[in-house]
């Protein structure tokens, strides 16, 4: 069998891995979209470097766009095969992939009305369409088979598969496949993304066992977590007691929709229980998040023991006095008025379009907040060059002196460390483990977790790069 990288590969978007069988069975593992160039994000996306007709199977190891946010285009293209994924995925899926659509539609009406503005209409023709409709959303939902985790699916006679608890977000999964070619049997594991240990609401990554071959995320290669996970809420108490009620500050943190926003209103949650929350408001501000949060709470098989047992208590996962959930964007604006200190909580995590720019923005220049970074940012971000710790950042092509705090904390990073990795990639040796081949993550980095690999051979392949298993 064959196995081609054609996504995430020596980068950290757009996840696509082709596995092509003896017996002619194609199996694409994730489907992402890729951001890495930002200004050409139509074209390297709009086409796919194989036949999209030739897919007999797709596995879509969990909801993020950049896992699952071409899905809708390779059925565009002719894709028509079987896509096997966990419920929370597909259900999830579905929310983003709308949310996506809606992002192209935005960005392309802003360059149309740039374009329409040149002389005789110069230049026009040449503004993009969205990849796909809501149609080819609607297709691929009907095209979805839902596994759960621990069920050996049988695809045919030479192919299984089984998915595994990743962590990440609701629903993640890492998926072995099992292929009989030859008289022989091998196992290779798609990690997808995994997730950080001891992670609010969702339980740690599963090592997938007895494998031959490991297809790994490397975010982090190369990192150390400074923060620990367990205490993200000695750490939300400390942000938002200095902001908040000693500064009388406003505390803005941007947070991805599915997954780090749950994360957070949760562990606020547990504050206002265990009575430590002080009395101000918190608002949530992402019709994602909100439609997402619903998964979460009506999700509860697929959480962790703690979020099951806070529920069983409390009768609610997010649910609390003070917190204000923004509806629509005329409420969203309204937050810059508000005077008294608060918590905004608003996407996207990178401080990369959606509602979080305005809160920044609105924010960032009063000496008393605070905007704090609560994951991973891809540099070229806003929210990277925020952490630069810069007197001026440019949002919405205007310079906006930066007074407020600017703090970070990876306590609900979403993904394992340098450390993690190795030790899972160590549970997933039983004495077969052949290859480990690291994806998804900065070359760098990638490099330096290569290094630190000792039981076995580690590649770091290139977009289009393939091998022989």
């Amino acid at each position: 069998m064959k196995l081609t990288f054609w996504g995430a590969a020596r980068q950290v978007t757009g996840s696509k891995h082709l596995l092509e069988l003896e017996d002619g069975t194609t199996v694409l593992i994730d489907c992402g979209l890729d951001y890495e160039d930002k200004k050409n994000f139509e074209i390297n996306n709009a086409r796919f470097p194989f036949d999209p007709e030739k897919i007999d199977l797709l596995i879509l190891t969990h909801a993020h766009i950049d896992h699952s946010g071409n899905i809708p285009n390779l059925i565009k293209q002719g894709f028509d095969g079987l896509i096997v994924c966990t419920p929370p995925t597909l259900e999830l899926s579905d929310f983003l992939l709308h949310d996506s659509l809606n992002i192209q539609r935005m960005e392309i009406a802003k360059k149309r009305k740039k374009f329409s503005k040149r002389k005789k209409g110069q230049y026009r023709d040449s503004v993009p369409s969205p990849l796909y409709s809501a149609k080819h959303i609607l297709d691929m939902i009907d095209q979805v088979e839902t596994v759960d985790f621990g069920v050996r699916y049988e695809y045919n006679e030479h192919l299984s598969l089984q998915f595994y608890t990743a962590g990440h977000i609701l629903g993640a999964a890492s998926v072995v496949l099992e292929v009989r070619e030859n008289g022989e049997t091998k196992r290779i594991g798609f990690t997808g993304d995994l997730g950080n240990k001891n992670s609010k609401l969702v339980p740690d990554p599963m090592p997938m066992p007895k494998l031959n071959y490991l297809v790994s995320e490397s975010t982090y290669g190369g990192r150390k977590h400074e923060q620990h996970s367990k205490k993200a809420e000695e750490i939300m108490l400390r942000e938002i007691q200095e902001t908040c009620v000693e500064n009388g500050g406003k505390l803005v943190v941007p947070a991805f929709s599915v997954g780090r926003t749950q994360a957070i209103l949760f562990t606020l949650h547990q504050l206002y229980r265990e009575g430590k929350l002080p009395n101000i408001k918190i608002f949530t501000d992402s019709p994602l998040a909100i439609k997402s949060t619903r998964v979460y709470q009506h999700s509860l098989p697929y959480l962790n023991e703690e979020a099951k047992a806070f529920h069983a208590k409390h009768g609610s996962l997010f649910d609390f006095d003070n917190l204000y959930v923004i509806q629509d964007e005329k409420e969203s604006e309204v937050l810059s008025e508000i005077p008294e200190p608060c918590v905004i909580i608003s996407a996207a995590g990178m401080v990369e379009g959606g509602r979080i720019q305005m809160h920044v923005k609105n924010n960032i220049g009063g000496e008393n907040n605070t905007v704090l970074i609560a994951g991973f940012c891809a540099e070229g971000t806003l929210g990277h060059r925020l952490m630069q710790g810069q007197d001026f950042v440019e949002i919405n092509h205007k310079p906006r002196a930066v007074r407020a705090a600017v703090r970070k904390t990876d306590a609900f990073s979403a993904h394992p460390d340098h450390d993690q990795l190795l030790d899972y990639f160590k549970a997933c040796d039983e004495g077969h483990l052949d290859s480990i081949f690291l994806v998804h993550g900065d070359p760098l980095q990638m490099e330096i977790l290569a290094r630190d690999v000792r039981h076995c051979t580690v590649h770091t392949p290139n977009a289009g790069d393939s091998f022989s298993l």
